[in-house]
């Protein structure tokens, strides 16, 4: 059964639909207001839409989460789905609201508390088919995933003490402890090669080629596993659909 309906009857499956739908705009709306409060000048001209359209989405969500905590219950599935990831994720997003009522807040603490509206994101999670069909695919290979994570995690680990070893004497105020040099590591496996941090010794070189060989490596094993299980799933679904 689909992750949405997981704790509805399915007498309810259509009512069910049309909340998500419902919700999935809201949590693009309520996106859209976090991004809107970085605009200060922007905010400060049109604060009261802003708020009013942020304490919609909130009450929004608190009915939402509420109607799906009475499916739970009548499917005899509440401590299932209050417990499991999008029960929580659910409750978080409701939690920047209700918090500051409840108890009171300083400025700061209120400002890291609406932080967790950014769980809205993940809510997404469970409205989109397409998000859905790719946690599933990555599902499906986590064990493949994780084997590689850990060998990257060695690999990041491992290089970054040699580094630091090969680097300190040469670059004390850059390879300061081993803290940078697994920074480094990780830009280098990953890719990504910042250049705030860069060998310059023989033998740092030496490790910074052979990281950047192995990192190759294990950036296109996971990108190569979840590309091979995608399209499978994706076969397997249009054959389903074909016959249907």
């Amino acid at each position: 059964m689909p992750i949405i309906l997981k704790y509805v009857p399915k007498q309810e499956a259509m009512k069910s639909l049309t909340l998500n739908r419902i919700v999935y705009v809201l949590i693009l709306i309520s996106i859209g207001t976090i991004i809107a409060e970085s605009f200060h000048e922007f905010y400060n001209r049109h604060r009261t839409i802003i708020v009013a359209i942020d304490v919609g989405t909130y009450v929004a969500f608190s009915l939402e989460y509420i109607l799906r905590i009475w499916w739970a219950y009548r499917a005899k599935q509440l401590r299932a789905y209050a417990l499991s990831f999008f029960g929580i994720i659910d409750l978080l997003a409701i939690l920047p609201f209700f918090l500051p009522i409840l108890i009171p807040l300083d400025s700061r603490s209120l400002r890291t508390l609406r932080l967790i509206r950014l769980v809205n994101i993940v809510k997404i999670g469970r409205h989109n088919k397409g998000i859905q069909t790719l946690m599933k695919v990555v599902r499906s290979v986590q064990a493949e995933v994780g084997i590689v994570m850990f060998a990257s995690i060695i690999a990041v680990v491992f290089a970054g003490i040699l580094m630091f070893y090969a680097e300190h004497q040469a670059q004390p105020s850059i390879f300061t402890d081993m803290g940078a040099s697994i920074w480094w590591a990780v830009a280098t496996l990953t890719t990504v090669g910042y250049g705030d941090i860069y060998p310059v010794t023989a033998l740092g070189k030496i490790i910074a080629a052979c990281l950047a060989l192995v990192g190759i490596g294990l950036v296109a094993v996971p990108a190569g596993l979840i590309s091979a299980a995608y399209v499978e799933e994706i076969h397997s679904m249009n054959e389903e659909r074909e016959h249907e």
